[in-house]
């Protein structure tokens, strides 16, 4: 990993867990924040790390946001959102090894998978730290918050397209 790389995922890393965090507690859903969160979490910090991706544009580099943003979530306790980015950054790394970095494909199939595992396993490790509610319930719940994020992600990943292609064509992004 070069140095432009571990500083884009760190900047965009702390970026988007800083917006993250504001939108859940400005928007006072803390307390539901197991079911709720990833659905802020999947507007403008997944278009964060989106770009981060397209940024850093080279092997290892979803692994490495990942990884980042894992570490930031243990800091604060987080631990089953930490595990969750972890899964993602090693899910998404090797998807985008075959179909690469940047393009609108590879952007919205890339962000499509780490908002969707992002809001489902969310809701997964919230159900097991919350305690598991009947079986029939959890799968119902999880069919539902599947199909809203992974709908949500691939929005997110048009956006994250438009804006990534912005930032690199400017000359904002190298």
């Amino acid at each position: 990993m070069d140095r432009k790389s571990v500083i884009y995922a760190s900047v965009f890393s702390v970026a988007s867990f800083g917006v993250a965090a504001a939108m859940s507690l400005s928007a006072s859903l803390y307390v539901l924040s197991v079911f709720l969160d990833p659905v802020l979490t999947l507007t403008i910090p997944l278009i964060i790390i989106s770009i981060a991706i397209q940024a850093i544009n080279q092997k290892n580099g979803p692994l490495l946001v990942g990884l980042i943003n894992s570490i930031l979530y243990a800091v604060f306790f987080l631990f089953f959102l930490s595990v969750t980015f972890l899964v993602v950054g090693i899910v998404v790394e090797m998807v985008s090894r075959k179909i690469g970095y940047r393009g609108l494909s590879a952007v919205v199939i890339n962000t499509t998978l780490a908002g969707g595992l992002a809001g489902v396993l969310s809701v997964l490790f919230g159900f097991i730290f919350l305690g598991i509610p009947k079986i029939q319930d959890l799968s119902m719940l999880l069919v539902v918050f599947s199909i809203i994020y992974f709908l949500e992600s691939a929005i997110m990943g048009i956006i994250s397209n438009s804006l990534g292609k912005f930032l690199i064509n400017s000359g904002v992004i190298k």
